[in-house]
């Protein structure tokens, strides 16, 4: 892997972990247009743990409230009312499908991470979902404008198991769990935000369990790996912080629409350069 990689590879990533357009799949279809070679686990496990780094630098606060809460609630019944504490627990709740699924499918899905012309059915997939997520959500709004709805467990399940079917590269984590979120009519905001604290418990735990796969590699002595992990966790924690910001000032006055129109054009791509390289 060049260094040139190592910073447009870190870019991706940022972007798209938080993009609802899928960091999976963009990370098999930038290597399949480019021809470039199949990306190094340790790469992974790096760019991972930059894109977890910037959502506790942007949600730091939020976070410390909900740990406080949490531990709080233990010795303190009185705790359980407060609005971070139940925020943990539908946190935890959304959290649990995503750890099943990761458990039972990882060895089923790895194969999908190899055949570009799933991903980009799965990103029509996550297309069409965010469509009907937005259908869905202003449809609610404009019935119930008084009334405002709020996160519950039902919900927060519903919305884990969107996280979960984003095992498959191509569905958008962000962007399932955003959708689902919407089709109860969840403010976007609110959506966007539950979205990306969520992300917290998956992410880690995916970068435990790809560290531990990957770790002899760390303790390697090669100048020109580190210097590519070095590269492209700056490049994925910077893109990263910017995403984070961008998203959230962008729900504030637009659909996700775009970035349904976006994973439908980049599907079309995959299409139609598969279609021109069997000729």
């Amino acid at each position: 892997m060049s260094i040139l990689q190592s910073i447009i590879l870190g870019i991706i990533q940022g972007l798209t972990e938080f993009f609802p357009v899928s960091s999976s799949g963009h990370l098999v279809i930038v290597p399949y247009l480019l021809k470039w070679d199949y990306i190094p686990l340790y790469y992974t496990v790096t760019v991972h743990f930059a894109t977890l780094a910037a959502i506790v630098t942007i949600f730091h606060r939020e976070i410390f409230k909900i740990i406080k809460a949490l531990v709080l609630a233990v010795f303190l019944k009185s705790k359980r009312n407060d609005s971070s504490f139940k925020l943990g627990i539908f946190i935890i709740v959304a959290s649990i499908p995503g750890a099943l699924a990761g458990f039972f499918l990882k060895k089923y899905v790895e194969g999908f991470f190899s055949r570009p012309l799933a991903v980009a059915i799965f990103l029509l997939v996550t297309a069409a979902v965010l469509a009907a997520g937005e259908v869905r959500g202003r449809k609610i709004e404009a019935g119930a404008k008084e009334q405002r709805v709020n996160f519950n467990l039902f919900i927060s399940m519903i919305v884990g198991i969107g996280q979960a079917l984003a095992i498959f590269p191509g569905i958008s984590r962000s962007g399932a769990t955003i959708s689902f979120a919407r089709f109860f009519g969840i403010k976007r905001s609110e959506s966007v935000k539950f979205s990306f604290l969520l992300s917290i418990p998956i992410i880690f735990g995916s970068f435990v369990f790809e560290l531990f796969e990957s770790r002899n590699v760390f303790f390697s002595s090669d100048f020109l790996a580190i210097r590519n992990l070095a590269v492209g966790f700056v490049f994925s924690y910077m893109s990263g912080l910017f995403a984070i910001k961008f998203l959230m000032r962008l729900v504030e006055r637009r659909s996700l629409n775009v970035f349904s129109l976006y994973c439908t054009a980049a599907a079309a791509v995959i299409f139609i350069f598969y279609f021109f390289e069997k000729i």
